[in-house]
């Protein structure tokens, strides 16, 4: 429970809640400390009391200390007051509190200014507290009665004021903050159950779990990715049921060869030289149709590991281009295909010749592969903004608009029902040697309208470091 996302956002908030309302209650303080309001409510509480005190009892008519001192404290008593009287300099005659003995003699000696236009002030007894006091002169004998009362705080003021609807005020806000905590907790965490449910469901083998997108944007991206996630996690195990359904049938067909040939020669059916050389023979080719496969995995599991592993070096892309449609000219002859080419100026290059031979060769075979007889195969190359852009064009039959978004699939065939047409391989090599080059590659076609792939690879840079290696290891002319 105390690890729960729902629980952490609800102590959260309900912690934000206490932390803000600490925080306007200090601010509170200061602000009422630096300001007059609490002074004003001391002089106008003293006022009243004052106008209340003399409704009641007239001041002396005497100024006699001993009339007076009875006059402080009946006063004093009554009243919850500090009741002083004092000559027409400010010194203090009498003093209740010193009358009742809850302070020394002369706690107050002197009151500023008892004569004052605004006859009221502040004083400082001998404890350093401060009283906040008003005076009234009496008629006869130059004396000023004063009533004094400890200067209210900050805290005592909201005490007496505001504390009890703000505790009040507080207690009603962590309720509601609690519920709504609640909901926004409810709100976020529901989608993370619901992600965490469906990985859960991942884990059995069930992809058939997506996650509502709901909840805040970063909940709603989480669930699209996850979602994503699922659907590639999908694919791929689709992916690998066909390789595996495929490769078993590639496989079984050479081996069922192999050994029923091998079977042949060593049980003496195939015992005269023909037969003999025709058993071995099969053997040969189909033992090389497996090796063609096993290379194409190894190949694809290179570039897995470590698809940066290029031997780079300067390429003549033109040439590597010509030398590609050379070495496949005879092979389209046989089927009497016209090999178009236009080759343009093209930028220096930095790449693997070696696997991007691989990548056109393999792109012009499946042209003149699935190009019927006199048929046409084009390939063009031309200069981009820092790119050099192929493309191989053909006019076979097309691919179905259904399987291009696979068909740079590993293991995914176009023509599923057709064995030795290929593993499924040839377009996913191809794919990762130009992406571990910087390129891209894409594919344009339509049914009965012939198929285009297009290579785009990036120009070499000045600043490239396998470049200015090969430029200082050249020798100074």
């Amino acid at each position: 429970m105390f690890n729960s996302l729902r629980f952490r956002l609800i102590v959260s908030h309900v912690l934000i809640l206490l932390i803000c309302l600490f925080i306007i209650g200090l601010s509170l303080t200061f602000f009422l400390r630096s300001s007059i309001v609490i002074d004003r409510l001391d002089f106008v509480q003293l006022t009243d009391l004052r106008t209340t005190i003399l409704r009641r009892a007239a001041l002396p008519a005497t100024v006699s200390t001993d009339v007076l001192a009875r006059y402080a404290a009946s006063t004093a008593k009554a009243n919850d007051v500090r009741v002083l009287f004092a000559d027409k300099s400010g010194k203090v005659i009498v003093d209740s509190a010193v009358i009742s003995g809850a302070v020394k003699a002369n706690d107050i000696e002197q009151v500023e200014n008892p004569n004052a236009v605004l006859e009221r002030g502040f004083l400082r007894d001998s404890s350093r507290q401060i009283w906040a006091f008003i005076t009234q002169p009496i008629e006869s004998g130059g004396v000023y009665f004063v009533l004094a009362k400890p200067r209210t705080t900050p805290l005592e003021l909201l005490n007496q004021t505001v504390l009890l609807p703000l505790a009040q005020a507080a207690i009603v806000g962590i309720v509601l903050s609690v519920i709504m905590a609640l909901l926004i907790s409810y709100w976020v965490a529901s989608p993370l159950q619901k992600a965490a449910k469906a990985a859960s469901s991942i884990g059995t083998g069930d992809f058939d779990q997506p996650v509502p997108a709901s909840g805040p944007d970063e909940v709603k991206s989480l669930a699209k990715s996850f979602n994503d996630m699922i659907a590639r996690v999908k694919v791929s195990q689709q992916a690998q049921r066909d390789f595996v359904a495929n490769i078993s049938h590639e496989l079984r067909t050479p081996l069922t060869s192999i050994q029923g040939f091998s079977q042949a020669i060593l049980d003496g059916t195939a015992s005269d030289p023909d037969s003999a050389r025709r058993a071995a023979n099969v053997i040969h080719d189909e033992a090389e149709r497996m090796s063609r496969l096993v290379n194409s995995l190894l190949d694809l599991a290179r570039l897995d590991a470590v698809p940066a592993s290029l031997n780079r070096a300067p390429t003549d892309l033109g040439k590597l281009l010509n030398s590609a449609v050379e070495k496949l000219t005879l092979r389209a002859g046989e089927k009497n295909i016209t090999m178009k080419v236009r080759i343009d100026p093209l930028p220096s290059m930095l790449a693997d010749t070696d696997r991007l031979s691989q990548v056109f060769t393999n792109l012009l075979e499946n042209a003149i592969k699935y190009t019927p007889d006199g048929g046409t195969v084009i390939l063009t190359a031309r200069a981009g903004t820092g790119e050099a852009i192929v493309s191989v064009a053909d006019s076979g039959g097309g691919i179905p608009a259904e399987d291009l978004p696979r068909i740079f699939e590993r293991f995914y065939r176009v023509d599923k029902a057709r064995s030795g047409k290929g593993y499924g391989l040839g377009l996913a090599i191809t794919k990762d040697i130009v992406q571990a080059h910087g390129g891209s590659i894409r594919v344009e076609s339509a049914l009965g309208s012939g198929t285009r792939f297009t290579v785009r690879l990036p120009a070499a840079r000045s600043d490239d470091t396998t470049l200015v290696g090969k430029r200082k290891r050249l020798p100074k002319s």
